[in-house]
């Protein structure tokens, strides 16, 4: 293994499209059924690694309710990497990207970031198409993905994407 690399990712996006279960998958491999909103902030650790090199990453769960947009400016602060996060079975969960977006770019000056359509178990329920959260995401300049956290599909996949994407930006 050649560098060690610390990355702080940032997750935002509506309130219960799967910000705190998407990290919880991620970092213990479990699932939590019930929703209880993030009030504040969440925090999770850990290490991968991205071809040759081993990643730290810090993942941020910043609580989506208004009241926490102060608050939230000052976890922004060193992120590299924003996982902004939608659910398919929402279209107000993905029309307010376009206002995270926003807001992270008030508080960011230079970061990569993927846009993680979640819930794409939900086949029934489902009303935005892949291709739809992939024009959103091209209009933004970046990545998409879709997952289930709930049947963890792509949820390492996602973590590896934003990774990747912050290491080249140091090359």
């Amino acid at each position: 293994m050649s560098p060690s690399y610390l990355l702080k990712i940032v997750t935002v996006g509506a309130a219960s499209v799967g910000k705190t279960s998407i990290i919880i998958r991620y970092s213990t491999g479990t699932f939590r059924e019930h929703y209880s909103p993030t009030l504040g902030v969440g925090f999770a650790y850990k290490k991968m690694d991205v071809d040759e090199d081993s990643v730290n990453l810090q993942i941020w769960d910043l609580g989506s309710q208004d009241f926490l947009e102060r608050t939230r400016a000052n976890y922004y602060l060193g992120s590299q990497g924003v996982v902004f996060m939608y659910d398919v079975t929402s279209w107000e969960s993905l029309n307010e990207v376009i206002e995270w977006k926003k807001e992270v770019d008030r508080n960011l000056d230079d970061y990569r970031a993927i846009l993680v359509g979640n819930k794409s178990d939900l086949a029934m329920e489902r009303v935005i198409s892949t291709e739809e959260g992939q024009k959103i995401a091209a209009q933004m300049g970046i990545d998409h993905i879709e997952t289930s956290v709930r049947l963890d599909m792509n949820v390492n996949t996602a973590f590896e994407m934003i990774a990747r994407a912050i290491i080249a930006s140091f090359h």
